[in-house]
């Protein structure tokens, strides 16, 4: 079987065009400042959950539910194989680092500065760690994300990208392909 090379499979269904005209900027840099406050805070609740750090603004009040059972919520064997816990790590980390990310672009546009590919690149390589966690808790690989993303998109857009197939996409095709796994031809 020839081997996927998943960079190239996303280009073939990736969009060509950038409607950015339709957007204005004030709403993108309200909506990124929004979402990169709340991972600020997400991120400051990922310390608290993983690295044991204290913030003040975070503690629960007395009687008030916690995240303690959120664990075993995931998994009734979250104590003995940790996978939950990875799961909830990965999860929480991957949405700290897509907002680090959109910091980068955001002051390209807010700010008029130049596109900081370094950071990017250590944000995307903190996202696939991420990921790595998650993967395993759910006893998958990159290999066989890659491979059924990729079947689904397939299934969108046959040949290429084109904005009738996005706009219109069976979703319940899609999660046939994604119930079956790498499987489905």
């Amino acid at each position: 079987m020839k081997k996927l090379d998943y960079i190239e499979e996303a280009h073939k269904t990736a969009s060509d065009k950038f409607y950015g005209e339709r957007v204005p900027l004030v709403l993108f840099i309200t909506v990124s400042d929004a979402i990169i406050s709340a991972s600020e805070n997400l991120d400051c609740i990922k310390k608290a959950l993983f690295y044991g750090k204290e913030f003040p603004h975070i503690t629960a009040p007395e009687g008030q539910q916690t995240l303690e059972s959120l664990p075993a919520w995931l998994s009734p064997n979250a104590e003995q194989d940790g996978a939950a816990i990875n799961l909830i790590h990965g999860i929480i980390g991957k949405v700290t680092e897509a907002a680090e990310l959109l910091e980068a672009l955001q002051a390209v546009a807010k700010e008029g500065k130049p596109f900081d590919t370094v950071n990017a690149i250590e944000e995307i390589g903190d996202g696939l760690w991420y990921d790595a966690l998650a993967l395993r808790a759910l006893d998958s690989t990159f290999e066989e994300a890659q491979q059924i993303n990729i079947a689904k998109l397939r299934r969108r857009f046959p040949e290429k990208f084109t904005e009738e197939s996005a706009n219109n996409r069976n979703l319940e095709e899609e999660r046939k392909i994604l119930e079956k796994g790498v499987d489905n031809g």
